[in-house]
């Protein structure tokens, strides 16, 4: 067979094959089709069925999960409670021990201030005891050696030597004056209706004060006597004064027992040493006791202004009990008649 009939037999026996091929092919296509809807149709159930129980699944897991948020919660209501409950009871048991704990602590600090301010009043007490113990011991080592001037004053006196004419009804006032180594006696007296004022003046002569005896020496230097009856003219009262004065100059100038020395010998502890010249023992008059009282001196010490004529006054002045102690160990070493006052030398005996 001629080449081209040969190529155009090939074409038709495979125009032939690929027909037979086509139509055999169609029932297997149909059928893959209808396998591949009821493919679909399963998987679209399976995909309901899986979406139906995972939404059950869901469900049943969003319950449980509920319930188990609501018993989370409840626990953790209660434990929150019972926590809350726990600190309430923590803290109110922190509060009373931190209310006991500063209560104690105050009580504490207390008690510490009291022991610390008594301990310190204890020491501040030593510590003054101390110095005004050192202060006496200055102030008795200076009087041992030399003397510290008192002054007395004359209304002092005055009060002490009254007590002598209590026992005196005819005498009505006795007043002493002062001045420079000089007394001057005022006595104001009565007889019937006579009514007198007799002035005596003495320079003081010694003054001794020891031990063993106590006096002044002192010697008369000027007397006179102002005289005159009660309820009487004035012409009557003038001669009555001067014929007083003339009379009682010239009794005192006679030889005999003058009126001054009658009434100066009756007084205790005054004798006559001479013409116009008198010892005054003092132990045996008022005026003993004036000396012998340190009131007066504790308060004399107590009122002077210059401190620094007694070492140790400064704080002695403090206690009255040690300038009574001081005062007590006193000897009167001399006295001096100054005006207006009696200056008392004193000091302490060395031994």
């Amino acid at each position: 067979m001629p080449p081209r009939r040969q190529t155009a037999a090939k074409k038709a026996a495979g125009k032939t094959r690929r027909t037979a091929d086509s139509n055999e092919a169609v029932p297997s296509a149909r059928a893959v089709v209808r396998n591949a809807r009821e493919v679909a149709r399963n998987a679209r159930q399976a995909a309901r069925d899986i979406g139906e129980r995972a939404g059950r699944t869901m469900r049943e897991v969003a319950d449980v999960a509920s319930e188990a948020a609501r018993e989370v919660a409840g626990m953790a209501s209660e434990t929150a409670k019972g926590v809350a409950e726990m600190a309430g009871d923590t803290a109110r048991n922190a509060i009373q021990i931190a209310s006991e704990g500063a209560q104690v602590m105050a009580q504490l600090a207390e008690d510490g201030a009291k022991v610390a301010a008594q301990l310190a009043g204890d020491t501040a007490k030593a510590a003054g005891q101390i110095a005004r113990e050192v202060a006496l011991q200055m102030a008795q080592a200076y009087l041992r050696k030399s003397t510290l001037t008192l002054p007395l004053p004359e209304s002092l006196l005055n009060k002490q030597v009254r007590k002598m004419v209590q026992d005196h009804p005819s005498v009505d006032h006795l007043t002493v004056y002062c001045g420079d180594d000089r007394l001057t006696v005022a006595v104001d007296g009565h007889h019937n209706r006579l009514v007198y004022t007799l002035e005596l003046e003495f320079d003081v002569l010694e003054c001794r004060i020891s031990r063993h005896e106590r006096y002044l020496r002192v010697r008369q230097v000027d007397e006179s006597l102002d005289a005159q009856f009660r309820q009487s003219n004035i012409v009557a009262s003038w001669l009555t004064r001067q014929v007083g004065r003339g009379a009682f100059y010239v009794a005192n100038r006679l030889p005999t027992r003058s009126p001054v020395n009658m009434a100066l010998q009756d007084i205790p502890g005054v004798s006559r040493e001479g013409p116009r010249l008198w010892r005054i023992d003092l132990n045996r008059t008022e005026l003993a006791d004036l000396f012998s009282n340190r009131t007066w001196m504790v308060d004399k010490l107590l009122s002077l202004t210059d401190l620094s004529v007694l070492p140790g006054l400064t704080t002695l002045r403090d206690s009255r009990e040690l300038l009574m102690q001081l005062v007590n160990q006193f000897e009167i070493r001399d006295l001096r008649v100054r005006p207006g006052r009696i200056e008392v030398l004193v000091g302490i005996n060395p031994g």
